[in-house]
């Protein structure tokens, strides 16, 4: 079980250097999220004035989801994408994985209390450098909001891969740099004082979390860059889009 970082690993308040955290150390950024798993679902809502929702009911649209087929939802966080794809195709099985044991409980309740979807996804504690499943397990694969925080993305792809099967379908929900020039200032004034200041506040974080994500998402390749590292797996057909308002994307791959 992940512990929670300790105060002394706080950033202190007004530092201009980099979250220390945004090497992304294992064990911390498990910790990282344990911390802020009670109230991440409803910041996610806030904080994105509920556009999140919305947002994974269009990424799913990707996998072109069809009865019976077994996805993984990787860096699952409490289960919102794996949610959206039972909604959008009930007869699908989903696994979801995290490193975050805090996430994956909340995530069991919500499951537990969701209305309209007959049967969850089945959620385990995983690294997504090192999944527990057998090659070939997977018809697709999807990740919401959690490739940014792996140490290794190459690998974390190619562990995608090893465990979908050929022709499968990748699906990558993440944060881009913003399209819409005429948004960019309100969104970078938002994304980079408004939303850290909200997030550490209501959170709680001792570790300053959403000063974390916020650089992290900084820190993150553009869409077409990202597009070039998939590419660089065993991944092909590699395309993405923007959706509105332009700081979210989707990238779709195919394995093998």
């Amino acid at each position: 079980m992940s512990q929670s970082m300790p105060p002394s690993d706080s950033l202190a308040e007004g530092s201009v250097e980099s979250h220390p955290f945004l090497n992304k150390p294992g064990t911390k950024i498990q910790g990282l999220f344990d911390e802020i798993a009670p109230r991440y679902d409803l910041l996610n809502r806030i904080l994105s004035f509920n556009i999140d929702v919305w947002w994974r009911k269009r990424a799913v649209r990707s996998l072109r989801l069809k009865p019976g087929d077994k996805i993984l939802d990787a860096c699952c966080g409490t289960g919102d994408l794996s949610m959206a794809a039972l909604t959008a195709e009930p007869g699908i099985d989903v696994v979801g994985s995290d490193f975050s044991l805090q996430m994956l409980l909340n995530g069991d309740r919500k499951r537990r209390y969701k209305s309209g979807i007959e049967r969850g996804p089945k959620l385990i504690q995983a690294d997504t450098l090192n999944l527990p499943f057998q090659d070939d397990t997977f018809d697709g694969a999807m990740v919401a909001f959690g490739m940014r925080n792996v140490s290794d993305l190459p690998a974390a792809l190619r562990e995608l891969s090893r465990v979908m099967k050929p022709g499968g379908r990748l699906m990558i929900l993440e944060f881009t740099p913003m399209t819409h020039r005429w948004l960019r200032p309100f969104s970078d004034w938002y994304q980079g004082k408004i939303l850290p200041l909200l997030g550490n506040l209501l959170s709680g974080s001792r570790v300053k979390a959403y000063s974390y994500l916020d650089e992290s998402v900084k820190d993150w390749p553009d869409g077409d860059r990202f597009a070039e590292i998939i590419r660089a797996t065993p991944f092909h057909a590699v395309r993405w889009r923007s959706l509105f308002p332009g700081n979210v994307a989707v990238h779709e791959a195919v394995n093998g």
